[in-house]
């Protein structure tokens, strides 16, 4: 575990000057006219109001000061403190990212249950294939399909954003409203991690389905219901919640690309529009926040795994 810490910390050091010198290495001005040409003196004024005339070493001297004292500045594109930005931001992409997950673990552990109980006929490889065929697709043209479906072509779902944004509704309308936003974001990234799911429930019911204990329940007379929940479930669920723990450290990564497509308000559409706008300050801290949290779910992935599978306590 010590070398795992010491693994850890320098990743975080390595993610923290990265963050700092890619912004800086992008080709272009983060000054943009938009249509208004600046004098000198402006773009001078600019510049020195975030920092950007003083020398790399004094710019990352700043940037560490601002992580530990927890001011951010403001984001020059958007006129507003990057603090906000982001604390607005991040409810959206937890939101988005759990109600993807949970959706991509329940229906990945039902296909592979049909396939495990398939298996044992030798019927299962229509399921196989259905689901390798779901997965493979880029995330980013499900959502493009999902839009032209059932939001162009259908009209039954919003194409873009987290809610309705002059529709003024309140108490449970919004919440229906809130809903109605993320079905389809929720569903694209269910697709993204579908496969992992399937796999890891598919093998571990089929793991369990031949074992002594199991033959025994039968034996006893025991109801398929409750062999299939306390016996067969109960033990392939290890193999299930180790995955789901590892997976943990990516959720966060992936609403960069299904934020953009359905333009929803998280980190991943903050991020988007900063490299956009070569907002440096925003690009860097909302890079930065994206990868902690990685970083820390990862962690977290590596502490929980022995206690949810006792085999890896002896590796």
């Amino acid at each position: 575990m010590r070398k795992k810490v010491i693994g850890y910390l320098a990743l975080t050091v390595a993610v923290i000057v990265f963050n700092f010198l890619l912004p800086r290495m992008m080709p272009g001005s983060p000054v943009r006219d938009d249509g208004m040409a600046l004098t000198a003196a402006e773009r001078a004024r600019i510049y020195a109001a975030y920092n950007l005339d003083l020398p790399l070493p004094e710019q990352f001297l700043i940037y560490l000061r601002s992580l530990f004292t927890g001011d951010f500045g403001m984001s020059y594109s958007r006129r507003a403190p990057i603090t906000d930005i982001l604390a607005a931001a991040l409810p959206w992409t937890v939101l988005l990212t759990l109600s993807g997950t949970a959706a991509s673990l329940f229906l990945g552990a039902f296909l592979g249950s049909v396939s495990a109980r398939l298996r044992r006929r030798g019927r299962d490889f229509p399921v196989i294939i259905g689901v390798s065929i779901l997965g493979s697709f880029p995330v980013f043209w499900v959502g493009m399909i999902l839009i032209a479906v059932f939001g162009v072509w259908l009209g039954v779902l919003p194409i873009y954003g987290a809610y309705s944004l002059w529709a003024g509704y309140t108490g449970m309308r919004h919440v229906l409203d809130v809903l109605a936003h993320l079905v389809m974001p929720a569903f694209t990234m269910a697709m993204g991690s579908l496969m992992i799911f399937f796999t890891a429930s598919r093998i571990g019911l089929l793991s369990v389905l031949n074992e002594d204990y199991i033959r025994f329940a039968q034996v006893r007379g025991l109801s398929r219901r409750r062999i299939r929940i306390f016996y067969q479930w109960r033990n392939a669920l290890i193999p299930m919640a180790t995955v789901l723990v590892l997976h943990l450290g990516f959720i966060f990564s992936g609403s960069v690309i299904i934020e953009a497509v359905f333009s929803y308000p998280g980190l991943g559409m903050v991020l988007y529009n900063a490299v956009l706008a070569r907002d440096y300050p925003l690009m860097q801290y909302s890079f930065l926040l994206i990868a902690l949290t990685v970083i820390i779910m990862s962690f977290v992935s590596d502490l929980l795994q022995p206690l949810l599978d006792p085999r890896v306590r002896k590796l």
